[in-house]
């Protein structure tokens, strides 16, 4: 038997909620947020909840990262939003392409694109 999940919340700390809930509506390209709590403010991309909530920064190595179904596009979208600017697609033949950048704050992020496999 394997567990069976519904969905998945990842928690950013943040130094500004407020600021950070600005940045992440650019990023994911939605302002439908909810607020079950005071401090915290939830994103559902699909069955995954992006939870920001503020506190003093550690910057770690951890990573949240984003498949999408036309990385070139989203690239260009992230540079006119300023989200990254010497950034590059790197290319790893014949498994993905991605680009890694970080949010204000420091957490690591990534958008991602799978080669087909056969």
């Amino acid at each position: 038997m394997s567990l069976n999940v519904k969905s998945v919340t990842i928690g950013l700390p943040v130094s500004n909620l407020e600021e950070a809930a600005n940045w992440y509506e650019k990023l994911l390209m939605s302002d439908e947020k909810i607020t079950p709590v005071e401090g915290i403010i939830e994103y559902q991309i699909g069955s995954v909840w992006i939870q920001l909530y503020e506190e003093k920064i550690n910057v770690s190595e951890n990573g949240l990262r984003f498949e999408v179904e036309d990385l070139d596009a989203d690239f260009e979208r992230l540079k006119t939003l300023g989200v990254i600017t010497d950034e590059v697609i790197e290319d790893v033949p014949g498994v993905l392409r991605y680009v890694d950048f970080s949010d204000p704050d420091g957490n690591k992020l990534s958008f991602l694109w799978l080669y087909p496999q056969e």
